[in-house]
């Protein structure tokens, strides 16, 4: 932490300081220095000062003075970009890592409304989470972020593609979720997964969710017939095979339409409560 700080006084003399209201700290990283951040950043636009002196600090290969304005940032609390780059910072660096605090950073952006980058934040929670990153695994846990990554961060819906590439290779089984085999068809929530994550403009997604849905057909999975019911009740007009085929519409208003419909979808097959 000490590095940290020196890295922030360094910052705050170099920082030309500006007049505007100044919001509340959010859970700095350490007292002292949520107080010089509620002194030192000023709202700019949609971001603010100390987010825009870390972009510049990052292009200079300045790694401590990166980290310390992205968390002068977080710490101010006008937007969520400074705690979502201070995370990526400790949980990507080699010499900076700290998968507990990054844990904290992407939890704050993950509850947020953020609908840009909360869904990013809550898949590296999820990574944490999953993998025991800081304190024991927890799949239960992992389950929840990734899901809030790929299915219910938001209603817009904005999602993270790759998150549910990742929450589709780790679907918790029936007795990690505390339930009953025959309601709990991992196979299934991992197909509407590969879905979802197809139409955020990654086709392979679809194939593999296809050929999830031909196994099934294979083994006469019981969970096929669980789809063909959902598909009806949440309004999709062709059958279960087709939510794969149909997942990357031209057109922005039809592809929001078909998320929508896959998130209920989702809350079907889970009773996911968020």
């Amino acid at each position: 932490m000490r590095s940290l700080l020196a890295a922030f006084a360094a910052l705050s003399g170099l920082m030309n300081i500006s007049g505007g209201a100044i919001a509340q700290p959010v859970q700095p990283a350490d007292a002292s220095m949520g107080d010089r951040a509620v002194q030192l950043c000023t709202q700019d636009a949609n971001v603010d000062s100390c987010w825009r002196a870390g972009v510049e600090a990052e292009k200079r290969g300045d790694a401590g003075a990166t980290l310390a304005a992205y968390e002068a940032s977080c710490a101010a609390g006008f937007q969520m970009g400074g705690c979502y780059e201070a995370g990526k910072i400790y949980f990507l660096s080699s010499k900076l890592r700290d998968y507990g605090k990054s844990k904290d950073r992407m939890m704050q952006v993950c509850r947020s409304p953020d609908i840009g980058i909360g869904p990013y934040a809550c898949k590296y929670l999820g990574i944490i989470y999953r993998n025991g990153l800081s304190g024991r695994p927890r799949i239960d846990q992992a389950f929840e972020a990734l899901s809030r990554a790929c299915f219910t961060h938001n209603e817009e819906p904005f999602i993270d593609g790759n998150g549910c590439e990742i929450l589709a290779d780790n679907i918790p089984s029936a007795d990690e979720m505390g339930t009953s085999e025959d309601f709990w068809q991992p196979d299934y929530v991992a197909y509407l997964a590969l879905t979802r994550g197809c139409s955020d403009d990654m086709p392979a997604l679809c194939d593999r969710a296809l050929n999830i849905h031909r196994q099934a057909v294979g083994k006469s999975a019981n969970w096929l017939a669980r789809c063909a019911e959902d598909t009806q009740a949440v309004g999709f007009s062709g059958k279960c095979e087709d939510l794969a085929r149909s997942a990357s519409p031209a057109k922005f208003e039809q592809r929001q339409a078909f998320r929508r419909n896959l998130v209920r979808m989702f809350y079907r097959a889970t009773e996911y409560a968020g």
